[in-house]
C-alpha cells in the first residue's frame, strides 16, 4: 500500500532527526579527537623539547611517536569529512523512492547507513538506484559490480520536492522527471493535459541525456526548453554509466563566457558529481604555446567593434567557402606555399628560412606535413644541443685562459654551460613551440579576399589579432603540428549556434579523442555578422519544441518577434510591460521597488550599464555591474550589457532602450527570453 503524504512527512522527519542525532554524536567525537591531538602534541613538545643527544635513544623515541600522531590527525580529517557529508544531506536527504520487491529504496545524492550499517539512503549512482532512471515500472533488472544480473520488480517510482528538510510535494510517475521546473509544473497543477505534456518533455530530454558516449549529438531548442539543465544531467549520466573509463576531469563544458561558467558551478556537486572543467572557445588559445604571445581580441570586444565597423572580413573568415578553400590550401602545402622563419640565437643565424623551406621539400611526397615538421623539429633541437656543446667548450677555453675567472675546473665548465644555454634559450623555445614555422604567413597567403588580406597583415604587424583570426590559425597549427588535447573524452558545447564552421572544425580537431554534445537555438544567434549555418556531419540531431521556464505571456511576446518559435507550456503571469520614460533612473527604481527578487537590467552598451550602475549603486547596493572581464556571477541583482546576457535567466528583466534592437531580431529575442516572470521594455518618450 502506498504511503500517504503525511506518512512520507513522518518518514522524512524521522530521517532528519536520525541524521541530526548522528551529526551531534560525530561532533562530540571530533571534539574528543581534537583534545587528544592537542594533548599528544603538548606531551611530545614537553618530553622531547630538550633532545640534543642523538645517541642516547631519545631521538628514536621521538621519531616513533610521530606516526601515532599522524594516525590521529588522519582520523580527525575523516571525521571532519563525515560531518561535511552529513551537513550536505540534511536539507535534502533524498529525492526519490522505489518500491522494489515490496521493499522501500530511498535515493539521494550519497549513500547513508545507520549504526548497524543498514542502508537508509542509496546513492543515485549505485546499480540498484539505476532503476530509478528507467522509463518504466514493472519487471526490470540491474547488474552488480561482479557482473551478476539481479531481477527486480519495481512497483512504484516516487519523486519528492524537499527543501530545508521539509517535504513540500511529491508525485508518482512511471518516468523520472529530472528538471526542477518540470517538477514544479507537475506538482503545481492538477491539469491532466499539462501533466501529460511534462511527461512528454521529459521523455524527449531523457532520450538526449541517454545518447551513447560515442555518439555526437546536436540539440536545438527554444529558450526555456531546458537545454542547460539537460546538459548537466547528461554529464551526470555519462559519469555514472562510464565510471571505469570516464571521470569529471575528462569532460569539458564550453560556455559563451567566463561568467556563465561560474553560474553553473554548483549544479554538478548538487547531483553528487565533481565539477567538470568549464572553458570558452577563446581561452583554448592559452593551451597552444605558439599563440601565447599573440594578443587576440575577445568575443565581446569583437561584437562591440563590429557594431561600428564593416563585417566583410569577419563573414569571409567564418564562411564555409573559406573553410573549404583553407582545407584545400593546407592539403597542398606538401607541394607549395610553405613558410618558415629564420632562427636566430645570440650567436647569429642558426638556420635560414630558405634552408628550412628547402629541407621541408626534400621529404618524399608520401611523408605527410606533420611527420615532416616533427622530424625537422627533432633535428633542429639536436642542432641547438650541438651548438650549446661547442659554445660551452669555447667559453670554457676562454675562461681558462683569462685571469678574470677563478675556481675549480668543474665550476668553470658549469659556468660556461650555463652561459651557452642562455645564449640559445630563446631559439630553443621557438623550436619547441614550432615557431620556426611561419603560421601567420601561411594564414595570410590562404586569404583570397584582397582587402581582408591587407587588413589582416596590418593587424598582425601590430600584434592585434582579431577574434575571427583564432579559428583559422588554430586549424593551421593543428594541421601542421601534433598539438592536440587527447585527455578530454567528451565536450558539451552550449550556444552552438554562435560557432562558425571554421571554429567548430577547430574544436573537433583539437579535442581529437572526444565526442560532442552540442546545444543551441538558431533564433538566439547573438553576433551581428551573419555566417553560414553549421554543416555538421555524423551528428544525431534532436529538437525540443516546448518552452516552460517563462510565463505564457512572455512566450507569446517572443512569438511576436520570431513567429511560431515557441510552443508555450507554462503558467500565466503578468503582461509584458512597455514603458516610455522621460527619466530612466526613476523608471528603473520604480520597477525595482515592486520586484525585489532576481532582477537584471540589460543595456545596449557597456557605457550605459556603467552610467546606470553609478547612479543607483548607493541607493541599491545589492546590484552588481557585470562586465566583460568578470568571472564571478551574482545571481540576484545585475546590471549588464546585452552581449553578456546569453544563457542566464532572471525573474524580472528590464530591457533598456529596447527599440535599439528593432532591426536585430535575434538580439531582441534573446534579451526578452531572459525573463521568467516579469518583462519590462523601456524606451525614451
Amino acid at each position: 500500500m502506498k504511503k500517504s503524504f503525511e506518512q512520507e512527512v513522518n518518514h522524512l522527519e524521522n530521517m532528519v532527526n536520525f541524521i541530526n542525532n548522528y551529526f551531534n554524536k560525530i561532533t562530540r567525537h571530533r571534539a574528543s579527537q581534537t583534545a587528544e591531538i592537542i594533548e599528544s602534541r603538548a606531551e611530545m613538545v614537553e618530553s622531547y623539547s630538550n633532545v640534543v643527544d642523538y645517541e642516547d635513544g631519545d631521538i628514536m623515541d621521538f621519531m616513533s611517536e610521530l606516526p601515532n600522531i599522524r594516525i590521529k590527525e588522519m582520523q580527525f580529517t575523516r571525521t571532519s569529512e563525515l560531518l561535511e557529508f552529513l551537513q550536505s544531506i540534511i536539507n535534502k536527504p533524498y529525492f526519490g523512492k522505489l518500491i522494489i520487491d515490496n521493499e522501500e529504496v530511498y535515493i539521494g545524492n550519497m549513500t547513508f547507513r545507520d549504526d548497524d550499517h543498514n542502508i537508509l539512503i542509496y546513492d543515485w549512482r549505485t546499480p540498484v538506484a539505476g532503476l530509478f532512471y528507467e522509463n518504466i515500472i514493472g519487471q526490470l533488472s540491474y547488474k552488480v559490480p561482479n557482473g551478476e544480473t539481479i531481477e527486480a520488480n519495481v512497483s512504484e517510482r516516487r519523486q519528492f520536492i524537499i527543501e530545508n528538510s521539509k517535504l513540500l510535494n511529491m508525485f508518482d510517475s512511471d518516468m523520472y522527471i529530472g528538471d526542477e521546473v518540470l517538477q514544479r509544473l507537475l506538482t503545481d497543477t492538477s491539469q491532466t493535459k499539462l501533466k501529460n505534456i511534462v511527461t512528454t518533455i521529459q521523455a524527449e530530454q531523457n532520450v538526449i541525456i541517454r545518447q551513447p558516449l560515442a555518439q555526437d549529438t546536436l540539440v536545438f531548442g527554444p529558450p526555456g526548453s531546458g537545454k542547460t539543465s539537460l546538459a548537466m544531467q547528461r554529464i551526470a549520466y555519462l559519469l555514472y554509466h562510464h565510471r571505469d573509463s570516464l571521470s569529471a576531469d575528462k569532460i569539458l563544458l564550453l560556455n559563451p563566457n567566463e561568467v556563465f561558467n561560474d553560474y553553473l558551478s554548483d549544479v554538478l556537486p548538487e547531483l553528487g558529481e565533481d565539477n567538470v572543467e568549464s572553458s570558452t572557445f577563446f581561452t583554448i588559445k592559452n593551451k597552444i604555446p605558439y599563440l601565447r604571445s599573440r594578443k587576440f581580441e575577445g568575443l565581446t570586444e569583437n561584437m562591440r567593434r563590429l557594431e561600428i565597423e564593416d563585417h566583410t572580413s569577419y563573414k569571409y573568415k567564418n564562411s564555409m567557402f573559406y573553410l573549404e578553400h583553407l582545407e584545400e590550401y593546407l592539403f597542398n602545402l606538401t607541394h607549395k606555399n610553405m613558410y618558415f622563419r629564420t632562427l636566430m640565437s645570440d650567436e647569429g643565424a642558426l638556420i635560414s628560412r630558405e634552408q628550412l623551406k628547402h629541407d621541408f621539400y626534400q621529404y618524399a611526397n608520401s611523408v605527410n606535413i606533420r611527420a615532416r615538421i616533427f622530424d625537422m623539429r627533432k633535428k633542429l633541437i639536436k642542432m641547438v644541443n650541438n651548438r650549446v656543446k661547442l659554445k660551452t667548450q669555447s667559453l670554457y677555453n676562454e675562461m681558462k685562459e683569462s685571469d678574470k675567472y677563478i675556481g675549480e675546473d668543474h665550476e668553470l665548465k658549469q659556468e660556461a654551460h650555463k652561459k651557452a644555454v642562455k645564449m640559445y634559450k630563446k631559439v630553443h623555445r621557438m623550436i619547441l613551440h614550432y615557431r620556426f614555422v611561419h603560421i601567420e604567413n601561411i594564414y595570410i597567403n590562404s586569404l583570397t579576399h584582397k582587402n581582408t588580406r591587407l587588413e589582416t597583415i596590418d593587424s598582425i604587424k601590430q600584434n592585434n589579432y582579431k577574434y575571427e583570426d583564432l579559428g583559422p590559425m588554430l586549424l593551421i597549427i593543428m594541421y601542421i603540428t601534433d598539438v592536440r588535447d587527447t585527455h578530454i573524452r567528451h565536450v558539451l558545447v552550449d550556444e552552438v549556434q554562435d560557432y562558425s564552421n571554421v571554429q567548430f572544425k577547430a574544436l573537433k580537431t583539437y579535442f581529437s579523442r572526444a565526442t560532442f554534445t552540442s546545444l543551441g537555438d538558431l533564433n538566439q544567434r547573438l553576433h551581428l555578422a551573419a555566417i553560414d549555418p553549421l554543416n555538421l556531419k555524423n551528428q544525431v540531431q534532436k529538437y525540443l519544441v516546448q518552452s516552460y521556464r517563462s510565463t505564457n505571456q512572455i512566450n507569446e511576446y517572443l512569438n511576436t518577434i520570431k513567429p511560431n518559435s515557441i510552443e508555450s507550456v507554462s503558467v500565466d503571469g503578468d503582461e509584458v510591460q512597455h514603458i516610455n520614460y522621460t527619466d530612466l533612473i526613476q523608471s528603473i527604481e520604480s520597477i525595482i521597488t515592486n520586484n525585489d527578487n532576481q532582477i537584471a537590467i540589460i543595456t545596449p552598451s557597456r557605457e550605459l550599464s556603467t552610467e546606470i550602475y553609478e547612479q543607483i549603486k548607493d541607493k541599491h547596493p545589492t546590484f552588481k555591474h557585470l562586465q566583460d572581464e568578470d568571472t564571478i556571477y551574482n545571481r540576484n541583482h545585475l546590471i549588464l550589457p546585452y552581449y553578456l546576457a546569453k544563457g542566464f535567466e532572471f525573474n524580472t528583466v528590464i530591457v533598456v532602450d529596447s527599440d535599439e534592437y528593432s532591426d536585430r531580431q535575434n538580439v531582441h529575442y534573446v534579451l526578452a527570453s531572459r525573463a521568467t516572470r516579469h518583462l519590462y521594455l523601456l524606451n525614451k518618450q
